[in-house]
């Protein structure tokens, strides 16, 4: 909006109150620089209230002591709205009553110091009576209401300086920036605003024009970026789209071609039942037709052995043919199961699929309602902008700029920050088809440690837990020498990326760990803190478990964490049977209370809906456990280690790739088993010892370039354990 463009070029909407959609009757404007009606502010804030949130933008702002009423009048668009209501005043009728000679004739200009109409005869004395020589700038003949080259400095030019909010009778004359800008008489400079820093009015709107020029110029270098934003938004909607249907394809016509495989197979099975009969059918022939012409020789002497010889022949054949019948059922029974499995797995992994996508759609929707208000900022910050420069009324500025500075200075902190990535929102995350009998073979543990690597953490304590991605990504936690918490990052090598020392102490409590995405990090420590840690800038974010849960025991104390990033949850087990489910926005979810066979949760983990708990200092046992809304129900129970006794519990917990399910057990006199259970009800696969002088507390799965290892860390000899899983 150039100060040349004529008013009737200014777009009805930036004159248009969005609450009553009306256009605006003494417009207020909030720091966000979106104005709305006084009366529709003081309609929807309710009385006594401090805060006040943008109906356009939804940002909230601090209401000043005044409530509504001190609020900013945006006087540049309160100038322009009431000389459009003059033109459509003078458009329905243009007979006025004359401030001077007090007929009603019609108007022929307007006096904004007198703010009243002139006749034709009137006018032409108030233009050049030297009495009233100072509204000649301020007189504007109506013939000029309607010329396309009236502009918003025109008008500005014409409007007087305000009045003294102390004094009303008099005109403002200064401006008290100790008041912020506020216009003054001469008479105030005597009294309340004695000692203030006091401006003349048109070199501070100059100084003002400036400084806003200049936040201007810096603000539109980000300007692109918001709006390129959008389009990638875009892109990366229509990516997603593409990427869940060649996904679920790929599933489908996987599916197809193991169905085809497997039914190939239960042909072929049934093909070689029927060839083994037939060749079992022609040799009992061949040796019933030999024994016949042997046995007839003898049939005078013993024609009972004979038919007790054929008997026991047929009941030979019969035996053996309902033992290859038998052993064809199996196997056509063992197939059919294995393809039912995959079907059923298959149906859950397209069931995820869609989950994750909608939590994905979800999401891009939030970047591009982001985005679009950014975009709406700018356009809302550079309108109002140009339409000050437009006007150029040195008090309009002296005013207004501030405010608009404000604004600027928040709208390009917002721009500047990084955008957030759009590859991991295009995709879809699905685990490898673990499918039936004779799709997959096992995954075996490597018989012995592959490599120990020392762990370069500086006045490391103690190791209290280890976590993983996707990408080779690998966090410890643990206490330093002084009690404190550590969150440390680190490479397969054992090459430490980072460390980050968390307020407080914490000798008495476990830090858990547990990844809730590429970078984010789900955290409890301290007892009863829960919190979310971004590993790319080490930011974090901690609540208190009593702070956020209505009844919750003043004792409790959390014991362990777990993440499902599917529905994106954090999940907490506790020294109780009581389990918290958060999202990513550290919001309870839900509360459940296990079954009454668990007294008190160590590790968990979510595996195709179950919780797999470890009670590892009460019933020391560990479970399955079915996860509902509320309650939860026992799905089965992992057996212990086959050896040395009954005297195990269970650790820690975690699971690979292939659905395979990995538990560490302890005992007395420092044993410790990784024990690998199988993927549909806990039945002991492999059991492999960890070596005693290792005391290892803590187990995980993580991909790397040379395959799937377990990690294990030693909390006291500072060393990472790996198992290669083959």
């Amino acid at each position: 909006m150039a100060s040349a463009s004529p008013l009737k070029d200014i777009d009805e909407q930036y004159l248009q109150c969005c609450i009553c959609m009306e256009r605006l009757k003494e417009p207020k404007i909030l720091p966000c620089l979106h104005r709305y009606c006084r009366e529709c502010l003081e309609r929807i804030v309710k009385k006594g209230a401090k805060k006040i949130e943008c109906v356009t933008c939804r940002e909230v702002h601090t209401l000043p002591k005044g409530g509504i009423n001190s609020l900013k009048t945006d006087f540049n668009t309160k100038n322009i709205i009431e000389f459009i209501q003059l033109q459509d005043s003078v458009k329905v009728d243009p007979l006025r009553t004359c401030i001077h000679c007090k007929k009603k004739q019609e108007a022929s200009a307007f006096c904004f110091r007198c703010n009243d109409f002139l006749c034709e005869t009137c006018h032409a004395f108030h233009a050049s009576s030297a009495m009233v020589k100072d509204h000649h700038p301020h007189i504007f003949s109506l013939s000029e209401a309607e010329a396309a080259n009236l502009t918003i400095q025109k008008l500005s030019s014409l409007k007087v300086a305000p009045r003294c909010r102390t004094h009303p009778e008099k005109l403002s004359e200064l401006c008290c920036t100790t008041c912020g800008n506020l216009p003054i008489c001469v008479p105030c400079t005597f009294g309340e605003h004695r000692g203030h820093n006091l401006e003349e009015v048109k070199s501070l709107a100059k100084i003002q024009r400036e400084m806003l020029r200049g936040k201007i110029a810096d603000l539109l270098q980000y300007k692109e970026k918001a709006y390129s934003m959008r389009e990638e938004i875009k892109k990366t909607k229509d990516k997603l789209e593409l990427n869940v249907d060649q996904e679920s394809r790929k599933l489908r016509e996987q599916l197809d071609r193991e169905g085809e495989r497997i039914k190939k197979e239960i042909h072929d099975a049934e093909k070689e039942l029927n060839t083994k009969r037939a060749d079992l059918e022609k040799r009992m022939k061949e040796e019933t037709s030999a024994r016949k012409k042997q046995l007839e020789k003898e049939m005078r002497e013993s024609r009972e052995r004979y038919e007790q010889a054929c008997r026991e022949e047929q009941q030979e054949a019969d035996l053996n043919f309902r033992r290859l019948k038998e052993e064809n059922t199996k196997v056509r029974g063992k197939l059919e199961g294995g393809l039912r499995v995959m079907n059923n797995e298959i149906q859950e992994l397209l069931a995820s699929i869609r989950t994750q996508k909608d939590e994905n759609v979800k999401k891009i929707k939030e970047l591009s309602d982001h985005f679009d208000g950014i975009v709406k900022k700018f356009e809302n910050v550079t309108a109002t902008a140009d339409c000050i420069f437009a006007a150029q009324n040195d008090w309009t500025d002296v005013q207004c700029i501030p405010d608009v500075c404000r604004a600027v200075d928040l709208l390009r902190e917002e721009a500047k920050r990084d955008s957030p990535g759009m590859g991991n929102l295009s995709g879809v995350k699905i685990r490898g088809l673990s499918a039936g009998v004779t799709v997959r073979g096992k995954v075996g543990i490597s018989e012995d440690v592959e490599s120990i690597i020392d762990l370069h953490i500086k006045e490391s304590r103690c190791i209290t837990d280890i976590t993983g991605n996707e990408d080779g990504t690998i966090v410890i936690t643990g206490l330093t020498s002084a009690w404190q918490t550590y969150i440390a990052v680190i490479t397969m090598g054992g090459s430490l990326q980072q460390r980050n020392i968390l307020p407080g102490t914490a000798w008495k409590y476990s830090t858990r760990c547990s990844f809730l995405s590429q970078y984010l990090i789900a955290i409890i420590y301290g007892g009863n803190q829960i919190g979310i840690y971004d590993i790319r800038d080490q930011s974090r974010k901690f609540i208190r478990l009593s702070d956020v849960i209505m009844n919750c025991p003043t004792n409790q104390q959390v014991t362990s964490v777990t993440t499902d990033p599917v529905n994106g949850h954090i999940i907490m087990g506790c020294g109780s049977r009581d389990v918290y489910v958060f999202n990513s926005k550290l919001e309870h979810v839900k509360t459940m209370k296990l079954p009454d066979v668990i007294k008190r949760v160590g590790d968990i983990a979510v595996y195709k809906g179950n919780l797999l708990v470890c009670d590892s200092f009460g019933a020391r046992r560990a479970f399955a456990v079915a996860l509902k809304q509320t309650a939860s129900e026992v799905k089965y129970e992992f057996t212990k280690p086959t050896v040395g006794g009954s005297d195990w519990h269970p650790l820690s917990v975690c699971t690979d790739q292939s659905g395979y399910i990995y538990m560490l057990w302890k005992r007395g006199g420092g044993r410790s088993f990784i024990v690998q259970y199988t993927k549909d009800g806990g039945q002991i696969e492999l059991e492999r010892e960890v070596d005693r002088t290792h005391y290892v507390t803590a187990i995980t799965a993580v991909q790397t370039k040379q395959g799937e290892k377990l990690l294990l860390p030693s909390s006291e000899t500072k060393k990472l354990l790996t198992y290669g899983l083959t």
